[in-house]
């Protein structure tokens, strides 16, 4: 029951990410559809909290909340020394819009940062090893799986960063600017030191803490995670805000993995189980 229920929860929350991120997006111009109010707040929670399902089915209880856990801390100290020092991503400060803070950090941007550190967890799974849960055992072994899965995630920060950090949102600011849409390719180097890390240290117990799936692990339970990752990069190139260069290099960055990761799915998806 509990199972069944983590999920539809899940298949629930990426059907609302999906409706109010990309398939009304779409049908702007054909039909006025209602959208969701706190748009960015709430999108970002609901596939925060997709993500949250979709690992407590897949991995179990304990280690989702170490990994979630692992996640928030670890992203949160980053985020509080890069702004105060400036040495991890370049120098910048966050604005009011993300809301209210804890430091320097404002309370979204750990949620923010799991929201993806999962499905591009799955995706580095499926790409290096062929299934979309575990890590094997050998140092050669984790530290692979966690450079591939952090680079994973910093493609969509290739994407992101320029639309909210851009004229229209300003979320946070960069106050040296930079080559990359006004960015510092430190900070890309810091985001693959951020996410390496979290990697690292959850993998590290999952060496040790092996997945327990609640249910079956089919190849469609796990494209639902690709599935989110993909729709994220729709979503933020359908922003109407994202500067004209990020429709070509958003599907270059993320697109490989997807494509990878489909594929892998393709080949499994006669499987009763790939974790």
């Amino acid at each position: 029951m509990r199972a069944r229920f983590l999920l539809l929860a899940a298949c629930v929350l990426l059907a609302v990410f999906a409706y109010d991120g990309v398939v009304r997006l779409l049908l702007i111009g054909l039909i006025r559809l209602p959208k969701l109010p706190a748009e960015l707040t709430l999108l970002t929670s609901i596939l925060a909290l997709f993500s949250l399902t979709h690992a407590w089915y897949s991995i179990g209880g304990r280690l989702t909340f170490a990994f979630f856990g692992l996640s928030a801390a670890i992203a949160w100290v980053y985020e509080q020394v890069g702004v105060a020092t400036g040495l991890i991503f370049g120098a910048y400060h966050y604005t009011d819009y993300l809301g209210a803070r804890l430091g320097h950090v404002p309370l979204l941007i750990p949620l923010a940062w799991f929201m993806m550190i999962y499905p591009s967890y799955v995706i580095a799974n499926l790409v290096l090893d062929g299934r979309a849960m575990g890590t094997p055992p050998g140092v050669s072994r984790l530290v692979r799986l966690a450079a591939v899965s952090a680079a994973v995630m910093t493609a969509w920060d290739l994407v992101v960063d320029p639309i909210l950090s851009g004229p229209y949102a300003r979320a946070w600011i960069w106050e040296n600017g930079g080559p990359y849409f006004g960015i510092p390719l430190q900070n890309y180097l810091g985001w693959l030191l951020t996410t390496f890390t979290v990697y690292l240290a959850y993998r590290a117990i999952e060496q040790r803490v092996a997945p327990a799936a609640l249910g079956p692990m089919s190849a469609g339970v796990a494209a639902l995670a690709v599935a989110a990752y993909g729709l994220m990069l729709v979503s933020d190139l359908l922003s109407g805000v994202a500067p004209a260069g990020v429709a070509v290099i958003g599907p270059l960055a993320m697109g490989p993995p997807i494509a990878l990761a489909a594929w892998r799915l393709a080949r499994l998806r006669d499987s009763v189980s790939i974790a």
